[in-house]
């Protein structure tokens, strides 16, 4: 495993035509804070991510600070392979109405891009759990991409403002919400966490296979956005 070869900046170097990467957009400490699918058809870039509301952002391009890994399970310049996950996205951004909340319950998206639940709540998540759904089904061939009941809502305290926002926003449009089921499937996924998850190909993803490398990765992220790799 070369976490450093395989971790990209964007546009940083010559790549495949067409390709599917996990990228997370990181911020000026150098901590990734938002998660999203990075798209290459025939050089073209498209960008498949919630944040406000769910996006497919074609001819994506920035000078922000993206950082990807590549996935292993589509074909590198494989048009058919990688046009057919696009064509997914763009029926999951249509059809899409996620409300924001730290929820990851296994949910996903079918054929038609149509939310299917796998809890009984309805769309709600973050901009990883929006990812994770869209993956989900579409690639792998595993209940959940991640093995989810290895999270809890441990790492939700970082974010208290953002979790108090997604309670507020999931009860205000489901009022008769079950709040047992909702803190049933409460938990946070890191972008980090994210992001190494493309490094590991046996589903569904176990937390602590992840935990392995995360400070590798994290490293390696420091050192591509300060030039020192």
């Amino acid at each position: 495993m070369n976490i450093k070869r395989s971790l990209v900046k964007f546009n940083e170097s010559a790549l495949p035509e067409s390709f599917v990467a996990l990228a997370v957009n990181v911020s000026s400490n150098m901590r990734p804070y938002h998660a999203a699918i990075l798209i290459r058809l025939n050089n073209v870039n498209y960008l498949h991510h919630y944040g406000p509301i769910p996006v497919l952002q074609e001819n994506f391009d920035t000078k922000d600070w993206y950082i990807y890994k590549v996935l292993d399970i589509i074909t590198a310049d494989d048009e058919d392979e990688v046009g057919a996950f696009l064509q997914h996205c763009r029926r999951v951004s249509v059809n899409s109405k996620m409300t924001y909340s730290f929820i990851a319950d296994g949910s996903s998206y079918n054929d038609a891009g149509e939310f299917v639940s796998g809890s009984g709540l309805p769309e709600l998540g973050t901009c990883v759990s929006y990812c994770i759904n869209t993956l989900s089904t579409a690639l792998i061939d595993s209940d959940s991409y991640f093995e989810l009941d290895d999270w809890d809502d441990s790492d939700i305290s970082e974010v208290e403002d953002l979790d108090n926002y997604g309670l507020r926003s999931a009860f205000r449009k489901y009022p008769n919400l079950d709040k047992g089921l909702y803190n049933a499937y409460r938990k946070r996924i890191t972008p980090l966490e994210y992001l190494c998850s493309a490094f590991i190909n046996e589903y569904p993803i176990r937390k602590d296979d992840i935990h392995e490398i995360i400070d590798k990765v994290r490293e390696q992220i420091v050192k591509k956005l300060t030039k020192a790799a």
